[in-house]
This record gives C-alpha cells, structure tokens and sequence, in this order.
C-alpha cells in the first residue's frame, strides 16, 4: 500500500524539490501540491484526508504552524519542512510527526519516509477489535491484549503512549494521535487535552476545567478541548439550561 501525501509550500523551487524526493521514493504518491493552506485545506475537505502533510512554516497569510491544529485533522502525519532550526519545539508542540530542515537529502526524506510507514505498520497491528486492543510490546511479535472497557486513560510519552487501566498499565510504541484514531469508533473515549485521552466510563466528576477519574490522578481539560468536552457533557446532562 502506498502512502498518500500533499505538498504545502510558497516557493516553487522548494515545492518542487520536495516533489522530485517523493517521486524518488518508493512506496509514497504525492496528489497535490499548494502554494497556500487554504487552498491544501479546500482540496483536502473534498479528497478526504491524506497520509502525510508536508508543509513549510514561513508562508504568507496563514503560516504552517498557526494550521497545525486544521492540518492535523486532514492527515494522519504532519511533517514540517522549513530552513529554520528554530521552529522545532513549536512544530512538535502542535503534534507534528517530523520536522525536516531545508534543503533535503535523499538519504534523510527516505529514512523519515520508512520511519512513517514503521508506525502505520504498529497502528494496523494494534488494530481495534471488537472490545479489546491488541499493544506491541517491546519484544518483536509480542502483544498484550487490553480489554478496552477496563481503560481508564491514555497519556503521552514522547513516541509512547502508557495505557492505564483498572488493572495495571502498559507501554507501547504508537502516537496519541494513532491511538484516537483507533479509538475513533468506540464511544466514551475522549481526548481532553494533548497528552491524554480519558474514558468516559471512569469520569466521576467535572469541577470547572478539572476532571475527577475513579482511581486516576486529576486532569484539566486543555483550552483548545473545551468547546467540544463541554458540547458532550451536555448532550449527556439531564438539565441542560
């Protein structure tokens, strides 16, 4: 299976090299390439989304970190390719699943290219099934099998993610990203801030922004996870004045 990608970058000569490095990689189609987010955002709306979003930070009008949050959603890895060293911390402080600096090298887009195609590899092997999850452990070939009605959250842990249920807890390579998107298609789970996931199930009780979980340390909901946290609880609440 090949993975799918758009390119996102003002300058032609660099929108262009970045195109000659994917054409030069097996396993990875390029479908578009823009000059602006907007108009990646307006493709992505009707294509649907991608593999991987490849996209400077410079840019005029909406640069590539203040999208951050709306490429996210458009793709399953958002990769930051810029000449500026000083963008990294901010890059991954929006989930960004690489930072590549300008200009490239073969050697180094195709080793970030394997490196993807590694953890797609481990989310289709920790694949959901019906009530439970299957997690890599360390040793190859070695998975734990997690009932996901005993989950009571999900934190991050830089490329991990430790999975805490009523029971014990468990360690596994993936990002918290893959982990929602797998979790997608069951109900009560639910992403309150960047670096945790919480099960409806286990929520005792909402103070303000702070979450009280049944045998869980206290959370706060993140400011950007509000709005949507808040729109449940009511859809849930027997008053809703």
């Amino acid at each position: 299976m090949k993975l799918t990608s758009v390119v996102i970058d003002d300058e032609p000569h660099a929108a262009e090299e970045l195109e000659l490095l994917i054409g030069r990689t097996p396993g990875i189609e390029n479908k578009r390439t823009f000059n602006d987010v907007a108009s990646a955002i307006e493709y992505l709306d009707d294509f649907g989304k991608v593999d991987i979003i490849f996209c400077d930070i410079s840019m005029p009008e909406i640069n590539g970190l203040d999208a951050g949050e709306i490429l996210n959603r458009q793709c399953k890895f958002l990769i930051y390719v810029t000449a500026y060293r000083e963008y990294a911390l901010e890059a991954f402080g929006v989930n960004a699943a690489g930072y590549l600096l300008k200009p490239l090298s073969q050697s180094t887009f195709i080793k970030k290219i394997e490196g993807i195609r590694e953890r797609v590899t481990l989310k289709d092997r920790a694949e959901i099934q019906d009530g439970y999850i299957l997690a890599k452990g360390s040793n190859k070939n070695s998975f734990t099998k997690i009932q996901t009605i005993e989950i009571v959250y999900i934190e991050a842990l830089l490329n991990y993610v430790k999975i805490h249920t009523t029971k014990d807890f468990f360690i596994t390579y993936v990002s918290l990203k893959d982990v929602e998107e797998m979790l997608g298609t069951k109900k009560g789970f639910v992403r309150i801030s960047r670096s945790v996931i919480i099960s409806m199930r286990y929520l005792e009780k909402v103070e303000g922004n702070v979450l009280k979980l049944h045998s869980a340390p206290d959370f706060t909901v993140g400011e950007t996870f509000r709005s949507d946290f808040y729109a449940l609880l009511k859809r849930h609440s027997i008053n809703r004045d």
